[in-house]
């Protein structure tokens, strides 16, 4: 995997070959009012079955492009529990991704960015609506200018190129205003102010190619931001996590000795560790994967626990955390359970799409 931290390469990537992909990630958490928020655009979604079958037919493999099968996750939580949730893949000609600057709309959710001088500013504009009756809207911008060092990038040379991961606003401020409508009744309002994050992957083959599963996290302490991606790719394992200051981006720690501990199996057999431990001399952080929030059967998101001794001082955060194993994307008898995760918008909806209580407690 190659690692940089890149703001003008926040862009779409031109020409990417069948079985490729590309999504941009954005999360929030506002403690003030405990709504916190995960919403991810994607080009050549990789969840997709409808994409995974074209690239196993061998007549139409060279001809599934990513472009093809762009979608948005959206998902809202309130104090842990899921108060809004779709996962909609549109069809072609209902996205546009530029390969200039970093902007992209998928339906009526888009998302910009623009900068000036240092400070870097995304807007989110989202607007969806489910067959359920269930509805979003939301404005929100997520402001920073915190600009990496340069010690930060991993080239390919070093760590392999079937995978990009830019780590583009590590922490962010982040500011609007949400509305979740139930049969257009408004359940949840709230003027959001919290920190957030943002990054960018990109990916050349198929996941399962690259890596047999990762884990992925960040959390915002007081003086600085942990994030980790530790990865087992199919030939090495890739163990990473970095303490980053606050306040002028400098890599205060760099983790190389992480531990996965306490490997338990979910209802969907996912053997997944419950604690990750990093260290570095005095310095380690302890990771628990406290609450589950999304248990599917080849992808987990955590409201993890996390816990940083600075020599004499522990401080804890909570934040997002991930697990995914991309092998079992593939495994056609799961396809089923997919179906009902995923809204294909030029398809009739599945029938659990058409429950709102259903469809958020999906997985």
């Amino acid at each position: 995997m190659q690692i940089i931290s890149n703001p003008d390469k926040d862009c779409a990537t031109p020409s990417k070959p069948a079985g490729g992909y590309e999504w941009w990630y954005f999360d929030a958490i506002d403690k003030s009012t405990g709504y916190a928020l995960v919403v991810i655009f994607y080009q050549g979604n990789p969840f997709s079955n409808r994409y995974i079958r074209e690239l196993e037919d061998n007549s139409r493999s060279e001809d599934a492009r990513p472009s093809q099968f762009p979608a948005i996750s959206i998902s809202l939580y309130k104090n842990q529990e899921p108060v809004y949730y779709s996962f909609t893949e549109y069809p072609e000609n209902e996205a546009i991704f530029d390969s200039d600057k970093a902007k992209a709309s998928v339906g009526y959710n888009t998302f910009e960015a623009e900068s000036t001088g240092s400070d870097l500013k995304y807007s989110l504009s989202l607007d969806e609506e489910l067959p359920s009756g269930d509805k979003l809207n939301a404005d929100l911008t997520f402001s920073s200018s915190l600009k990496l060092s340069g010690d930060f990038q991993e080239e390919k040379e070093n760590s392999g190129g079937g995978h990009t991961w830019n780590l583009v606003m590590p922490l962010a401020d982040v500011e609007g205003s949400l509305r979740v409508y139930r049969n257009e009744e408004v359940t949840h309002s709230a003027m959001f102010d919290g920190v957030g994050y943002h990054d960018h992957n990109t990916g050349y083959e198929p996941m399962k190619d690259e890596f047999r599963d990762w884990y992925w996290g960040r959390y915002h302490f007081k003086s600085a931001t942990l994030v980790y991606y530790v990865m087992n790719r199919q030939n090495l394992q890739q163990y990473r996590g970095w303490l980053i200051g606050n306040e002028k981006g400098e890599i205060l720690k760099r983790f190389e000795d992480i531990e996965l501990r306490d490997k338990g199996l979910s209802i969907f057999g996912l053997h997944v560790a419950r604690k990750l431990v990093l260290g570095n001399g005095s310095t380690w952080a302890v990771i628990q994967q406290s609450y589950s929030l999304d248990n599917g059967p080849f992808y987990r998101r955590f409201m993890s626990e996390a816990f940083l001794s600075l020599g004499e001082s522990v401080e804890r955060s909570t934040g997002f955390s991930e697990y995914i194993y991309p092998s079992r994307i593939y495994w056609r008898f799961l396809w089923p359970l997919v179906d009902m995760r995923i809204r294909y918008k030029k398809e009739k909806p599945h029938w659990v799409q058409k429950s709102g209580r259903l469809y958020r407690w999906t997985w």
